[in-house]
C-alpha cells in the first residue's frame, strides 16, 4: 500500500511538470508565431522603402520629381517607428537604424529639392549621395532584420526540445499509470482493507503454488490456522470499532512474529492463517505456540487481553488445496473445543494435542 501511495505522489509531481512544460512549450511557439508575422512585414515595408529611394533619385535624375513617392516614404518610415516597440523584441539596435532611416531620408528630400532649384553637377553628386547614404540605411535594416528573423526561427529548434521532453514525459507518465492501476487493483483483489494483510483469495492461490512447490522439490509445507477465542464477546463488550482495532494489532503482533517467507491472511472474520513453506508439522507447531503465547502477553489497547486457537496440518502425498484447507480448519475446531487457548496438529491419520 505504501508503494501505491508513493507512485500516486510521483504521479502528481510528473503531472504537473509536465502540465508547465506542455503549457510552456506551447506559449513559446505562441509567441515566436506571433512575433515572426510583424518580422516578415517589416522586412516586406523597408524593401519597399529601400526600392522607393532608387525610384525617386531615378525620377529626380531623370527630371520627373515624384513628391508623392518621397511622402509615401516618409509615411513608411513612420509606421515603423510607431510599430518598433512591437517588433525584434525591442531590439535597440532596429529602434536606432530606424531613427537613422528617418533622418537619411529627410536629407535625401532637402537635396531633391536643392537639385530642383540648380540641377547642377554639385547638388546631382549630392543628391546621388544622401540617397546611397539613405539606400545603405534601407539595405542595413532589411539584413539586420532578416538576421533576427532567422534567429528566431532558429528558435524554433526550442520548441521541439519541449515537444521531445513532453512526449517522453508523457509516455513515462502512460507506463506510471498502467503500472499504478495495475498495482492499485492488484492490491483491491489480493489484501484485506482492514488489516492489509493477503485475504482468501491470495490465500488460496499461494497455497496451491507452494504445493506444487514442495511435491517438485520434496520439501516440507505446513499451514497454520487460527481465530481468536470470544470475539463476538470483545465486539459486544468494546463495539464494533474495537473489534476492528483488535483485528489490526492482531495482523501486525502476528507478522512481526513469522518468517519473511511465511504467508499470513485473514480469510474472513476473526479467522487467520499462515502458510509455513519448507516446514513440517512439528516445526510448524513450535511457531504455532510461539504465536499463541505472544498474543496471551500482548494486551491490546482497546480488549486488553484475549487469547487465540489454532490449528496445524502439514501437506500429505495426494494433497490438495482444499484438502489441507480443511484439515488444518479441523485442527482448529479441535483446539476450540478442547478448551481454546491451545495449537492442535491434525495428521491425514492422526491428531497430535499439546
Amino acid at each position: 500500500m505504501a508503494a501505491i501511495k508513493r507512485r500516486s505522489s510521483i504521479l502528481i509531481l510528473l503531472g504537473i511538470c509536465f502540465i508547465i512544460l506542455l503549457s510552456s512549450g506551447g506559449f513559446f511557439t505562441i509567441y515566436l508565431t506571433h512575433t515572426i508575422g510583424p518580422d516578415a512585414e517589416m522586412i516586406n515595408q523597408l524593401g519597399i522603402i529601400r526600392g522607393s529611394i532608387q525610384r525617386f533619385v531615378k525620377f529626380e535624375l531623370g527630371g520627373h520629381p515624384d513628391n508623392a513617392l518621397i511622402d509615401e516614404i516618409d509615411l513608411k518610415i513612420n509606421a515603423l517607428n510607431s510599430k518598433k516597440m512591437k517588433i525584434h523584441d525591442r531590439h535597440q539596435e532596429i529602434q536606432c537604424y530606424i531613427g537613422d532611416l528617418k533622418q537619411s531620408c529627410l536629407l535625401l528630400k532637402e537635396a531633391a529639392y536643392e537639385y530642383r532649384k540648380d540641377p547642377s553637377l554639385h547638388n546631382r553628386d549630392l543628391l546621388l549621395e544622401k540617397s546611397e547614404v539613405a539606400w545603405q540605411e534601407a539595405n542595413s535594416m532589411v539584413l539586420m532584420s532578416q538576421t533576427l528573423s532567422e534567429k528566431k526561427v532558429g528558435r524554433y529548434r526550442i520548441s521541439f526540445i519541449f515537444l521531445g521532453v513532453n512526449l517522453s514525459l508523457g509516455f513515462l507518465m502512460i507506463f506510471l499509470i498502467k503500472r499504478y492501476v495495475k498495482d492499485t487493483l492488484e492490491y483491491l483483489v489480493n489484501y484485506d482493507g482492514l488489516t492489509k494483510l493477503y485475504n482468501r483469495r491470495f490465500f488460496n492461490e499461494s497455497l496451491h503454488g507452494e504445493i506444487l512447490r514442495a511435491e517438485r522439490y520434496e520439501r516440507g509445507l505446513s499451514v497454520i490456522m487460527f481465530d481468536i477465542d470470544h470475539f463476538k464477546r470483545v465486539n459486544d463488550t468494546y463495539g464494533h470499532d474495537a473489534g476492528d482495532s483488535v483485528l489490526k494489532e492482531l495482523s501486525q503482533l502476528i507478522q512481526k512474529n513469522i518468517r519473511k517467507t511465511d504467508i499470513l491472511a485473514r480469510l474472513g472474520g476473526e479467522e487467520f492463517a499462515v502458510i509455513v513453506p519448507e516446514t513440517w508439522a512439528e516445526g510448524a507447531l513450535l511457531l504455532a505456540e510461539k504465536l499463541r503465547d505472544a498474543v496471551a502477553r500482548y494486551s491490546f489497547k482497546h480488549a486488553g487481553k484475549i487469547t487465540i486457537s489454532l490449528g496445524i496440518t502439514e501437506l500429505a502425498e495426494g494433497d490438495t488445496a482444499d484438502v489441507i484447507y480443511k484439515r488444518a480448519d479441523m485442527a482448529l475446531y479441535e483446539a476450540k473445543s478442547k478448551g481454546r487457548n491451545r495449537s492442535e496438529v491434525k495428521y491425514k491419520k492422526q491428531s497430535m494435542e499439546i
